[in-house]
C-alpha cells in the first residue's frame, strides 16, 4: 500500500540501549524576541549568544532552522513562556515566534531532547532510501514556510533523502527501516514509494562534539 505523506518531524523511537524514551531532556533557552516558529519534532541549533543576563554558567540560546546539513543541538518537545494575552505563563507544543512585548518578556524555557543515544522515526521526503544506504548520514528540510501544524504543534520536517552521503557534518545517520518493526500495512512501511518512514540516530548533536560550540 502506498504511503501517505504526513510528516511529523523527528519522533522518539527508543534509546539505543533499549531503555524507555523518557530521558535525555534538557531545559534550554529561546530568546523571547526570536522570530523562528519551532514545532514539536523540529531540530534546533545553538546560537553563539547566551541569555540576556549574561551570567556565568548559562547555556547559549537555541533557535529553529528550516533546513539542516550541519550540527544541531537536539529535538524540540515543547516550551513554556509568558503569554501577554492571558497574563500568565503557558505551556505550548510549539514556539510561536517573537513573544516579547514592548515592556519586555522573560526568555522562553524549551524542553529539548539532547540525548545522543536516542533513536527517532522520521518520514522521508521523496526519493526512497534502500538497504545499501543504511549507515550513511543525512540532513533534513521543512515541507513549507511554516513547517508545522499550528493546531497540534506537530513539525513538518522531513528527512532529505537526496543528501544521504558519508559526510560527517550531517546531523543524522540512517540506521533502519520502520517497516522492520511496525505492523504490516502501517503508513510509511512501503519502502518503494515516497513517504517511507525510517529510523535515524543523532550523528553529531552538540553533546557528541569534543570541541566547544
Amino acid at each position: 500500500m502506498a504511503n501517505t505523506i504526513a510528516p511529523y518531524g523527528f519522533r522518539q523511537w527508543r534509546r539505543m540501549d533499549g531503555g524507555a524514551p523518557t530521558a535525555g531532556f534538557e531545559t534550554l533557552t529561546i530568546m523571547s524576541s526570536d522570530t523562528s516558529v519551532i514545532f514539536t519534532g523540529d531540530p534546533v541549533i545553538t546560537l553563539s549568544s547566551g541569555p540576556a543576563t549574561g551570567a556565568a554558567g548559562f547555556a547559549p540560546y537555541v533557535t529553529g532552522v528550516s533546513s539542516g546539513l550541519s550540527q544541531v543541538r537536539g529535538i524540540f518537545f515543547g516550551c513554556e513562556y509568558y503569554n501577554n494575552t492571558v497574563n500568565r505563563k503557558v505551556w505550548s507544543p510549539y514556539f510561536p515566534g517573537s513573544v516579547a512585548t514592548s515592556s519586555g518578556t522573560a526568555d522562553v524555557q524549551a524542553w529539548i531532547c539532547t540525548d545522543p543515544e536516542m533513536l527517532y522515526t522520521v518520514q522521508v521526503s521523496c526519493s526512497v532510501l534502500n538497504s545499501s544506504q543504511v549507515g550513511l548520514n543525512v540532513g533534513y528540510f521543512s515541507t513549507s514556510a511554516t513547517a508545522g501544524n499550528l493546531t497540534t504543534g506537530v513539525s513538518g520536517i522531513v528527512l532529505a533523502s537526496t543528501s544521504t552521503v558519508t559526510t560527517n557534518t550531517l546531523p543524522f545517520r540512517f540506521v533502519d527501516f520502520y517497516s522492520n518493526w511496525a505492523p504490516p500495512g502501517s503508513n510509511g512501511t512501503d519502502n518503494t514509494t515516497a513517504g517511507q518512514i525510517v529510523i535515524v540516530a543523532p550523528n553529531n548533536f552538540d553533546r557528541l562534539q569534543l570541541t566547544g560550540v
